[in-house]
């Protein structure tokens, strides 16, 4: 019985054991490390990417309903001035169509800036 319930002291063969175990660790660390670091430079990129997909959006739309105001104007204009039955009813018709693409132009809209915003939460939770 011992003195004092002392555990016996590590032998050498104990301690290369812990040795290796430590080196698998600190290798796997490192995998590890470098693995993270590829994905966060990745998804730096992408948001970079997107950010810049997510401008030109902005500016496309802004042009376009620019451009859609104009053409409304112009329509007011042309029914101000314009007598005959045939040409209201056709500019009616340019009224009618001009509202149904902005109305899809801003449907588009909405679906791409949804679906960045999947994208990006899919990258985020693979991390």
């Amino acid at each position: 019985m011992p003195l004092f319930n002392r555990t016996p002291k590590a032998t050498q063969s104990d301690l290369e054991t812990l040795k290796s175990e430590l080196a698998e660790l600190r290798g796997e660390l490192t995998k590890r490390t470098n693995a993270l670091s590829l994905v966060t430079a990745i998804t730096n990129g992408l948001d970079q990417k997107f950010s810049v997909l997510d401008q030109r959006i902005t500016t496309m739309t802004t042009e376009l309903s620019h451009q859609l105001h104009e053409l409304g104007t112009e329509i007011e204009s042309l029914t101000n001035v314009s007598q005959d039955t045939a040409s209201r009813e056709a500019l009616e018709q340019l009224r009618v169509n001009q509202i149904r693409i902005a109305n899809e132009q801003a449907r588009y809209e909405i679906a791409f800036r949804q679906d960045l915003a999947e994208i990006i939460e899919q990258i985020r939770r693979g991390q």
